[in-house]
């Protein structure tokens, strides 16, 4: 387990970001008449807002898992108190 769990949402943060550009470029061509950044933003929204929940949906079961492995560990660690001489703390 030496990768955080967040790691597995990576490529559906990447798709997130590129369906919000898609979206942008439709919104912002569609005053100006430019059908064809239209054409090709809607696209492109509607393709990557599928793969961000076709992503999300394939590892939420490992990233909840993971999480909630960590937060176990996290719980069964004690805490010791680091026993210093005083020689070394002067």
């Amino acid at each position: 387990m030496s990768r955080h769990p967040v790691a597995l949402l990576t490529p559906a943060f990447i798709a997130a970001v590129l369906f919000a550009f898609c979206l942008a470029l439709a919104l912002l061509a569609s005053p100006r008449n430019a059908d064809s950044f239209v054409l090709v933003g809607g696209a492109g929204a509607l393709f990557f807002g599928f793969r961000v929940c076709t992503e999300t949906h394939q590892v939420w079961k490992q990233f909840t898992a993971q999480l909630a492995a960590r937060k176990a560990l996290r719980r069964s660690i004690p805490l010791t108190r680091i026993n210093l001489r005083k020689d070394d703390i002067r």
